[in-house]
């Protein structure tokens, strides 16, 4: 199962309400935002040496070009955001019960 897989299926557990193993999902969700965090410094890594060698003339050009070969950048940084606010969510309910 890949990093997007597991953030994916405990968000959908989460979300139907399935709080049993709650600390555990928590838990899990951290750690996988952590390795997406890792992927997206690699993706950023690609972005950087692609702006260094792209052939068009503006910023805003090396800037789309790079968005389009690299797109994994914005993913992994959507994601992050999404995954930290379900994670703060389920810290609440944690300390809830």
């Amino acid at each position: 199962m890949t990093v997007l897989e597991k953030i994916t299926a405990i968000i959908e557990t989460y979300e139907r309400g399935a709080y049993k193993d709650l600390h555990i999902m928590h838990r899990e969700l951290t750690c996988c935002m952590f390795h997406l965090s890792k992927e997206q410094v690699e993706a950023h890594q690609k972005w950087n040496a692609h702006y260094y060698n792209s052939k068009e003339k503006t910023n805003a050009g090396k800037e789309r070009d790079c968005d389009k070969e690299v797109p994994e950048l914005y993913m992994c940084r959507k994601i992050l955001e999404s995954a930290k606010g379900v994670s703060i969510a389920m810290g609440y309910e944690l300390k809830m019960n």
